[in-house]
């Protein structure tokens, strides 16, 4: 006989009042054990809602099937169970590596490793869009951080001529110039840029003329970074990509360039231009990221950045050949019929339906946690006019929870970036199963990268090959059956191999 736990979760009392209780959820239970020869070893009840991440009796559920070698989970319907889109990502992990049977028994059905594979597929687009949620609110955060820094904040303690402070006005955090050292900085500019002196010989003369760091001179690194920083002339780089900065500048940039010659740097060419695989493939050699290059103003070449050294920088590939890879694996998924595009639409719509009620909470909680702090700063501010808090506590709370509040905006922005993102890939995921080819021979540099990240991830280019990993989904269409569904959301990998001449250029 199997050993079981089942799971009851009510979210509201209108939900208790309309058949969902949990008492009844428990006689469904009862019931469905006695047809089925499985043992109800434990019940787990909760009455919260499941729209938020981190329900405790839920949590305890998951690490008491692993504790006690469980396989089976008992819960009324789908929506007990998945309420938020990290539920799919961790419980089908579980599915597929620790061998989970989930029953749902009002809609007697069962998702197993041994599921019916229309169950699976079903599954397995659900999971696909749960995990592209999630990967789309990650990087509009990131977004948010990035735009936040394009505003002109620089994110880190400022260099050497200037310093950090609170700006008497704003009360915000920003930068100023240090007079004292300025001097000594623009004087270090100049000097370096007539190229009669060294590094090693400013670095000398000017700490005999009063330019320290803690009473002694400033290293040669430390020199040669302040001459190669885009900082001093008003502009931020952060992770590779300049940024104009709110900062005062001290050196000129007819000054600054004049020394970047001398460090023969050539001034990078910018090209108004998206190129459609930068940030996807991986080279296999080194594990660094592939960037894109263009020549003689029309072709499009990839290769490794070489940031870790070796000869990585001589495999490279021209990007109509990488068009040519991905639109042979795409023209091996067979075209869905018309029963299986209604499961691929009623996939997107549940999934749809859970982002709306998911979403619905955590905006509603973002928003009361604003009101909160900005609540806190108006009696903050009236407990500073009644003076019965010091101007420099004032100061400080002020500071903080302007700063909490900002984050909580930002995250709030972020949410909604990623709901607009989220309907557009469910929109493009519906459109390219019905017309792969064309949709992606049609579709735009930005396009492309998004339906390849729908198709896989770990794209790695090496020797003149490209690599994979599929999704579950994915690798089930490519094979019309399901091959190896045992790797949690990602299939096997499977090498795109492409005749020799392909690759040549």
């Amino acid at each position: 006989m199997k050993l079981a736990v089942a799971y009851a979760r009510v979210s509201s009392k209108k939900q208790e009042d309309t058949g969902f209780s949990i008492p009844a959820q428990i006689q469904l239970f009862n019931n469905y054990s006695e047809r089925a020869n499985i043992k109800i070893v434990k019940i787990f009840e909760e009455n919260k809602t499941g729209g938020k991440v981190g329900r405790k009796v839920y949590n305890e559920m998951l690490a008491y099937v692993k504790e006690h070698n469980i396989k089976d989970v008992l819960v009324e319907k789908t929506d007990r169970i998945y309420r938020n889109f990290r539920d799919y990502v961790v419980l089908d992990d579980l599915i597929q590596n620790y061998d989970l049977t989930i029953h749902l028994v009002k809609e007697n059905s069962i998702l197993s490793q041994n599921a019916t594979s229309h169950d699976k597929l079903v599954h397995g687009f659900k999971v696909l869009l749960a995990k592209n949620y999630l990967d789309n609110l990650q990087e509009e955060v990131i977004k948010g951080r990035e735009e936040k820094i394009k505003e002109g904040g620089y994110p880190h303690k400022a260099p050497v001529g200037y310093y950090n402070d609170t700006n008497k006005e704003t009360k915000k955090k920003e930068i100023f110039v240090d007079k004292n050292k300025a001097k000594y900085v623009k004087r270090l500019f100049e000097l370096y840029a007539t190229g009669t002196y060294s590094v090693d010989e400013l670095r000398t003369k000017l700490y005999n003329e009063g330019f320290n760091h803690n009473g002694r001179p400033y290293s040669k690194p430390r020199l040669l970074f302040v001459l190669k920083d885009v900082f001093y002339i008003g502009k931020m780089k952060i992770k590779g990509v300049i940024y104009d900065g709110k900062h005062t500048p001290i050196i000129d940039i007819e000054t600054f360039n004049r020394v970047q010659k001398m460090f023969n740097q050539s001034k990078a060419r910018s090209h108004d231009i998206e190129f459609a695989y930068t940030g996807l493939l991986t080279c296999g050699h080194c594990g660094c990221q592939m960037t894109a290059e263009l020549k003689k103003g029309k072709y499009v070449y990839y290769h490794c950045t070489g940031k870790r050294g070796g000869n990585c920088k001589q495999d490279y590939i021209r990007e109509e050949k990488l068009d040519e890879v991905f639109l042979e694996l795409i023209d091996k998924l067979p075209d869905p019929d018309k029963g299986l595009f209604e499961e691929i639409k009623k996939a997107v719509k549940e999934i749809r339906k859970l982002k709306f009620n998911y979403e619905e909470e955590s905006l509603e909680n973002i928003k009361k946690q604003i009101l909160t702090f900005q609540t806190r700063l108006d009696n903050l501010y009236m407990d500073r006019l009644d003076r019965r808090i010091t101007e420099e506590y004032w100061l400080e709370k002020h500071n903080q929870w302007h700063d909490e509040k900002d984050k909580l905006a930002q995250k709030l922005q972020s949410m909604n970036n990623a709901s607009r993102n989220f309907d557009e890939g469910s929109n493009l995921l519906e459109s390219f199963c019905k017309h792969a080819h064309s949709e992606f021979l049609a579709a735009s540099p930005k396009k492309k990268c998004a339906i390849l990240k729908m198709l896989g991830s770990n794209f790695i280019y090496k020797d003149k090959e490209v690599s994979v990993v599929l999704t579950s989904v994915f690798n089930y269409l490519l094979n019309n059956r399901f091959v190896n569904y045992g790797a949690g959301d990602e299939a096997r990998t499977r090498d795109i191999l492409l005749g020799k001449e392909a690759f040549y250029h």
